[in-house]
C-alpha cells in the first residue's frame, strides 16, 4: 500500500538519529561535574565529545555515498565499519574513565543502551548495502 506524497512524513535515517542522541547524551554526562570533575575534562570530556562528533560525521559521510557500483558499495561498507570502530573507541574511553575515576554507572545507562542499539543498527545497515540502480 502506498502513501500519497502529501501525507508522507519526512523520513530520518535511524542510525543518524541514534548518533545524534549518543552525541547529546555523552555531552550531558561527561560535562556533569558530578561524573567528570573539571580537572579531568581535558582527559575525558573533550575527547568524548570529539569522538561522538566523529561517529556522527562518519555515518553522515557513509550515507552520502550512492552505492551504484561495486567500488562504492565497498567504500560505503568501509566507512560504516569505521563508524562501528568509533563506537568501540567510545566504549574504550568510558572504560578508561571508569578505571580512573569513581564513577556512578547509573549515569551511563542511557548512553550505553543507545550505543548498543547503534551498534546493532550499524551492523544491519552495513550488511544491507547492495548495488543500487542509477537514478534516471
Amino acid at each position: 500500500m502506498s502513501v500519497l506524497s502529501r501525507l508522507r512524513g519526512k523520513s530520518q535515517l535511524e542510525v543518524m538519529k541514534l548518533a545524534e542522541e549518543i552525541r547529546a547524551e555523552a555531552t550531558r554526562v561527561v560535562w556533569n561535574t558530578n561524573v567528570v570533575p573539571k580537572g579531568w575534562r581535558d582527559v575525558f570530556a573533550k575527547p568524548m565529545c570529539a569522538i561522538c562528533h566523529k561517529l556522527y560525521k562518519q555515518i553522515h559521510d557513509a550515507n552520502r555515498i550512492w552505492a551504484d557500483t561495486e567500488e562504492k558499495v565497498e567504500e560505503r561498507k568501509r566507512k560504516t565499519q569505521e563508524a562501528i570502530d568509533t563506537l568501540q573507541d567510545i566504549y574504550d574511553l568510558i572504560n578508561y574513565l571508569a578505571t580512573t575515576l569513581p564513577v556512578d554507572w547509573n549515569k551511563f545507562d542511557t548512553l550505553l543502551s543507545l550505543m548498543l542499539k547503534e551498534n546493532e543498527k550499524l551492523k544491519n545497515w552495513k550488511d544491507g548495502v547492495k548495488v543500487k540502480a542509477k537514478k534516471k
